[in-house]
Order: C-alpha cells, then sequence, then structure tokens
C-alpha cells in the first residue's frame, strides 16, 4: 500500500502517473509546453506544502493528547515525540511548548539555552507568546546572559500586539532603565487588560509621582483594583494611603475602583490565560494546556 505524505489524497504514485499523463497531453498537443513546465515544477513545491501544513499541526494534536489525555492515553514520551517533529516542521505551538519543556525543566532536563533557541523560531513567525517568553528569559537571565536590549526589543514586538505580559515586562524594562514615563504608559496598558502586579506598578508610579503627576487617590484607585483581583502584597501601601487620604475620599476611590473592575480585573482571565503564576512580579511561562488562550 502506498504511504501517504499527510495530505489526504495525496501518493507519490499517484504524482507519478500525473507527471506521465501530462507528457502525453504534450506529447498530443493538448497542453501548451510553458503551462506544462510551469505544471510540472509546481507539483512537488505544492505536495512539500501541503504537506507540511497539514502534518504540523497534527503531530501538534497528537503531542497535546498524549500530554494531557487520561488513563492510557497520557504518554509523556510520546508526547515530546510528536511535538518535537511538530516543531522540527516550523510549527509555532509545538516550538514555543517544547521550549516550555526546556525552560522549565518539564519531560527534558532543563536547559534555557534550548528554551531560548526554539522560542526565537516561533517569535520569528510572529507568535506574541513566544514573543514575551523569549523577552522574559532575556531580562531575568535565568540560564542565559542578561540582555535587557534583546528583553526589550522581544518584548515590544508581543506588546505591539496588545500582549498584556509583554507590555507589563516592557514597563518592567522601561522602570529599570528609569524611563519612568513609558513604563508608566506600558504598565497602563497591562493594567486595563487586568494584570494586578501591573496595577500596583502604576499606583505605586503614582504614588510616588514618577512618569505621572502625583496624585495620592488614583494611587489608591489602582492599589485597590490590584488587591481586589488578589494582591495582597499592595495591603500595606493601600493601608498607608488609607490613613493619608481620610474617609470620604477613600470612599470615591472604593466607587472608582469597583467601576474599573467591572472591565478590566476580568479581562485576561476571561480568555482563559490564567494560571498559578501568571500574576508573579515575573510572571512564569503559562503551560502547555494553557497557552493557546493566550494569543
Amino acid at each position: 500500500m502506498t504511504k501517504s505524505h499527510g495530505l489526504p489524497g495525496f501518493d507519490r504514485r499517484r504524482t507519478t502517473n500525473d507527471h506521465h499523463l501530462l507528457e502525453a497531453k504534450v506529447r498530443h498537443h493538448l497542453l501548451p509546453l510553458p503551462f506544462f513546465l510551469c505544471l510540472l515544477l509546481a507539483l512537488p513545491a505544492l505536495a512539500q506544502s501541503a504537506s507540511l501544513g497539514v502534518n504540523a499541526p497534527q503531530l501538534y494534536e497528537k503531542g497535546m493528547s498524549s500530554l494531557m489525555g487520561v488513563s492510557i492515553s497520557r504518554n509523556a514520551l510520546n508526547a515530546v515525540d510528536y511535538l518535537r517533529r511538530s516543531a522540527e516542521l516550523g510549527y509555532a505551538p509545538a516550538q514555543v511548548v517544547l521550549g516550555y519543556f526546556y525552560d522549565t525543566g518539564s519531560l527534558v532536563p532543563q536547559d534555557s539555552g534550548q528554551a531560548a533557541d526554539l522560542y526565537k523560531k516561533a517569535a520569528r513567525q510572529d507568535d506574541r507568546l513566544a514573543d514575551w517568553l523569549l523577552g522574559r528569559l532575556n531580562y531575568t537571565g535565568n540560564g542565559i546572559p542578561r540582555d535587557l536590549n534583546a528583553a526589550e526589543s522581544w518584548l515590544q514586538r508581543a506588546a505591539s500586539q496588545g500582549d498584556p505580559f509583554g507590555q507589563y515586562l516592557l514597563g518592567q524594562v522601561r522602570l529599570e532603565r528609569n524611563d519612568y514615563s513609558k513604563a508608566a504608559g506600558w504598565f497602563r496598558k497591562a493594567a486595563l487588560q487586568g494584570l494586578p502586579q501591573a496595577q500596583a506598578q502604576l499606583g505605586e508610579l503614582f504614588k510616588q509621582g514618577q512618569g505621572v503627576t502625583e496624585d495620592r487617590f488614583e494611587a489608591c484607585v489602582w492599589l485597590l483594583v490590584s488587591f481586589d483581583t488578589g494582591n495582597q502584597t499592595v495591603a500595606p501601601d493601600l493601608a498607608a494611603l488609607e490613613g493619608e487620604l481620610g474617609s470620604n475620599r477613600v470612599d470615591e476611590a472604593r466607587y472608582k475602583a469597583r467601576d474599573l473592575e467591572q472591565t478590566v480585573s476580568r479581562a485576561v482571565v476571561s480568555r482563559g490565560c490564567d494560571w498559578p503564576g501568571a500574576f508573579d512580579p515575573v510572571p512564569t511561562p503559562p503551560p502547555p494546556d494553557i497557552q493557546r488562550f493566550c494569543r
């Protein structure tokens, strides 16, 4: 039985027969020679392109099924094999999942260099999740040399596509460079998409008057939003601000915070892009079963 190349209805014997049929039509003047040559040259490329387009996603789905299945269908070794093969065919989601394995040391030995290489391959295909994960690696310097310039470059790509984690981490880079105005701008964008750590950073900038006009009331509002999302680390600063503002202004801040929370607090979570570590000061990489919701 002739083996398929991954494209339904495609096999090598049929392609050979098609070549012979085209040659016969040319000999009998049924096809002009230039048209025949174009078809002849296009067939292998078309077959290869279609094979890649079908096989890589299928291998990825098989890998995810093996990874996330239950009981007998769950097989970590098969999952890594399928995902590696899909990644080698250039499929960005598989490259990111495999990069996650190396980044976190899950299922394979931890290797940040390998993770960075895989993230970069996906990022070059405009995968915004890969953009911020690669930027994160360069920002933290965990297992690779720390490089703020590279971090900023990759995070900018994610942030420009509206990714809140890219926006937040880009704000952190700008904050480290003492560029408070741009840091505040990126924190605001991420805060409006529901990241409590970005809301807290924006509140702190309002409190200190860095990059924005000092405004203790706005600081209190954003810290309240962050606190209500579950960020307990802002409690001491929030208590101090409430003591300064007095009960009437605090009540006003709470009303405004509640209004904001209707639109921003669950924006990220509502898409399913939520995992333990998502709201850490430096977000951890999302696990494979969550990644598809974070693009």
